[in-house]
């Protein structure tokens, strides 16, 4: 489950509601121990209730006027396309399924929001006047579209359109998708990181300056915990008995992964990426070239270690190598890595 951030997991068990008293204020007693609240305030007015769920994973909050009411959300409120919600608050707005089911998808819904623009906080404000205009579109017979609804939807205090909102999203999923691929502490994580600056800025979706910006700071925030993530795995590796055969290229390789550690390697593949104009592919394939030229030392070095062992497969490694990884830079480009 997952409240103000904090993850936990495992079966949610029936909770008793139990009644919590207010502190009173003894006054001439001499001991101040509380102060006396409003019926308003009292906490034990409150009612907290949820449901047991096997697959229950996280909580949405839903509060009411004398009560806090939480509503599950679970694995099938996690849409794998976040435009996909757009049809579910449509339901809603059809009376198609109730206001828990909504609230769950809701949170499901800030969530991915969150997770993509790397937003402060876990909310998107605005969701419950989005349905509301969808509903009072269906009144009059007008198609909801994301091209027709106005309502402003609030993230982090940036106002957008539901259309404007899925653009940032749909490049920032895009984005988290080839970043996080190349994982930590290898050559190719330098290029994602290069490609993933430049990325940002490639036309198509109609980015405001504002927006645009926006999505370069959440996306500088997820380089930073990769090239964090990439030291953690560097010190590791550091402490590890050396494999001499990585010398020069890689560092660690006997008891942990061998990490990339060549500053001179590292600083160029990051640099020749990010300078890339991603809106003319003529640049990114001369830095994919670049990137060969860099990396064929060590797949060279490497292939005659592999053909060492194996006598015969270093020439069909070293084109495989290099194959796979032009076929991979090719699916970036092309969005469907």
């Amino acid at each position: 489950m997952n409240i103000s951030g904090v993850s936990c997991h495992g079966n949610m068990q029936k909770t008793e509601r139990q009644s919590i008293q207010p502190l009173q204020d003894e006054g001439r007693k001499g001991a101040l121990t509380g102060v006396k609240l409003s019926e308003g305030k009292r906490l034990d007015s409150w009612e907290i209730t949820h449901v047991q769920s096997e697959n229950s994973i996280s909580l949405a909050n839903k509060y009411q006027t004398g009560s806090i009411k939480v509503v599950h959300t679970e694995d099938r409120h996690y849409l794998r396309n976040t435009e996909q919600y757009f049809g579910v608050f449509e339901q809603y707005a059809k009376g198609q399924i109730s206001e828990d089911e909504l609230t769950a998808y809701s949170a499901a819904f800030e969530s991915n929001v969150h997770c993509t623009l790397n937003t402060d906080r876990n909310s998107v404000w605005g969701i419950n006047a989005l349905v509301k205009e969808m509903k009072e579109n269906i009144s009059k017979g007008i198609a909801n579209t994301p091209d027709n609804l106005k309502t402003k939807l609030s993230v982090d205090g940036m106002e957008v359109t539901w259309k404007e909102l899925m653009n940032m999203q749909k490049k920032g999923e895009y984005i988290d998708k080839f970043l996080g691929a190349g994982g930590a502490g290898t050559y190719m994580t330098y290029a994602n990181i290069g490609i993933a600056r430049a990325y940002v800025h490639k036309s198509g979706l109609g980015l405001t300056e504002q927006q645009e910006k926006f999505l370069c700071e959440a996306v500088e925030k997820k380089i930073d915990r990769t090239l964090e993530t990439s030291k953690i795995l560097l010190e590791l590796a550091v402490a590890d008995k050396q494999n001499p055969m990585w010398e020069g290229y890689y560092i660690g390789g006997t008891r942990t992964q061998p990490v990339a550690s060549n500053p001179k390697m590292i600083s160029e593949i990051t640099d020749v990426f990010s300078k890339i104009d991603p809106n003319d592919k003529s640049t990114y394939d001369a830095a994919v070239d670049r990137f060969q030229e860099i990396m064929r030392p060590w797949e060279t070095t490497f292939a005659s270690y592999v053909a060492r062992q194996a006598p015969g497969y270093a020439s069909s490694y070293v084109q495989e190598k290099e194959y796979h990884s032009r076929a991979g830079f090719q699916a970036i480009w092309n969005g469907t890595y």
